[in-house]
């Protein structure tokens, strides 16, 4: 029987202006939150607080909890919270399902896999990725120098590849390449000393947003 807590989010996520949820496969889906309401509505939705003094960062916070509840439910799974691993990366407390959150306000997404390490990535194209590309861009990513579309793709995919290893200090430029296949897929590259591993990623765009999630 699915709890209280869930149905009412339920019933919320039928109301909202963009609630996005799509099942990859079997196995994995991804949810999207474009937040309208107050930190404090979503604190009374949630039951609990966020550890956070801005109010922007209390509504990411809560939102994407919000989100791994929702997911959770998806599968059946009960939710007793979210902690974390020493490198940051977040899991379901008291199961093995993994889990991946990402929010650039005013959106949200978290995605859950019931099998493997999984990322997912959410950001806006600006111009300020052109300023910093010399240190987001691989010398084989060079073709994608001065756009910022697609300086973003590659920006949110590599996010997606540091997401699914849970290792927050590889280089952007010297340890990760990103491949598009077509506008709506890449294949991305681990290539540190420790970590040699190939992923497909999808990208999708949402209101002015992309989002990126492992496949």
């Amino acid at each position: 029987m699915l709890s209280s807590k869930v149905l009412q989010l339920q019933d919320l996520f039928t109301q909202m202006p963009l609630f996005l949820t799509k099942k990859i496969n079997k196995v994995s889906t991804y949810a999207v939150w474009n937040i309208t309401e107050t930190a404090a509505e979503l604190a009374l939705l949630a039951g609990s607080l966020a550890p956070h003094k801005n109010d922007k960062k209390k509504c990411e916070w809560l939102a994407t909890r919000l989100l791994v509840i929702h997911l959770a439910s998806q599968f059946e799974i009960p939710y007793a919270g979210i902690a974390k691993t020493t490198t940051g990366k977040p899991f379901l407390v008291g199961h093995s399902a993994n889990i991946s959150i990402t929010h650039s306000f005013p959106m949200a997404a978290a995605m859950i896999h019931l099998d493997a390490p999984c990322g997912i990535d959410i950001e806006s194209p600006r111009n300020q990725l052109i300023k910093i590309q010399s240190k987001i861009l691989h010398l084989s990513e060079y073709q994608h120098k001065d756009n910022a579309l697609n300086l973003c793709k590659i920006w949110i995919a590599k996010e997606v590849l540091i997401k699914i290893c849970g290792q927050t200090k590889l280089s952007f430029k010297n340890e990760l390449k990103v491949e598009f296949i077509d506008d709506h897929q890449a294949l991305g590259h681990i290539m540190s000393t420790e970590i040699s591993e190939h992923h497909l990623m999808g990208i999708t765009p949402i209101l002015n947003y992309l989002l990126a999630y492992s496949l």
